[in-house]
C-alpha cells in the first residue's frame, strides 16, 4: 500500500535515510519534514504494518519551461523489502502525483556509486542526461 507520509512514520524514515548514507534520528526527520514547503510531497510504502520504503518529491516552477518540473529528491526501500516491486510502486505513485500536478518532465539525481539505482531508473524509462555538480559551503559556517 502506498500512502502519504504521517508524523508517526518519522522513525521509519530515519532508518531509511540512514540506509542511504544520511544518518538521521526520528527527531531529525520531524524537524526536516516540518521545514519542507507545501510543494514537497512524501509517499510511504507500507508492507503489513511496517514502512518498507519512501519517496520524496517536489514540483517546482522553473525559469526555462512554462510547466513545472518534477524532482525525485529521495527514494529508499528497506533492504528487507528490496526486490519485491516496492521501489517501482513508489515510482509509479510519484509519477501519478506529478501528472495530477501538471508535470511533464521529471528529474532525479543519483550518486555515482549507486549503480544499482542507475539501472533501476533506466529500466523505469529514465535517461541519463548530463552531469551533476556539487560545492560544499560547510567550511564557511
Amino acid at each position: 500500500m502506498i500512502r502519504p507520509y504521517v508524523n508517526e512514520d518519522a522513525a521509519a524514515l530515519a532508518g531509511l535515510l540512514s540506509t542511504l548514507g544520511y544518518p538521521a534520528t526520528r527527531d531529525d526527520v520531524v524537524v526536516r519534514m516540518t521545514a519542507l514547503s507545501d510543494s514537497h510531497h512524501t509517499l510511504v510504502a507500507v508492507a503489513g504494518e511496517k514502512v518498507a520504503g519512501f519517496i520524496g518529491i517536489v514540483s517546482l516552477p522553473v525559469y526555462e519551461h512554462p510547466d513545472p518540473i518534477g524532482y525525485i529528491l529521495a527514494l529508499s526501500v528497506s533492504p528487507a523489502y528490496q526486490g519485491q516491486g516496492i521501489g517501482k510502486a513508489l515510482l509509479r505513485a510519484a509519477e501519478d502525483w506529478f501528472r495530477r500536478e501538471g508535470v511533464k518532465d521529471i528529474r532525479v539525481s543519483s550518486g555515482l556509486q549507486r549503480e544499482e539505482a542507475h539501472r533501476f531508473y533506466e529500466q523505469s524509462g529514465y535517461a541519463k542526461t548530463g552531469y551533476r555538480f556539487r560545492k560544499s559551503l560547510a567550511e564557511e559556517f
